[in-house]
């Protein structure tokens, strides 16, 4: 998995590997975000050159530190 930058400046992560680690289908976690239902925060991480970022969804939850290069280092699920 990783984080990259969209052409809009915002960042992103592919929503099939997303939705396979909260444990739903892609169509599930689409359908979810268009109606408001999945939560996303993305901050700074403990190292200067990490980022994390949290997403949950009806009680799942998912959150992966990424570094500078936007590479997956850690994740734990919930």
């Amino acid at each position: 998995m990783r984080l990259d930058l969209g052409h809009k400046g915002d960042w992103i992560v592919d929503p099939r590997e997303l939705a396979s680690r909260l444990g739903v289908s892609m169509a599930v976690l689409k359908r979810q975000e268009r109606l408001g239902q999945v939560e996303a925060w993305i901050k700074a991480g403990s190292q200067a050159d990490q980022t994390c970022v949290t997403v949950r969804l009806h009680g799942k939850g998912w959150r992966g530190t990424f570094d500078g290069s936007g590479a997956l280092i850690s994740e734990e699920r919930w």
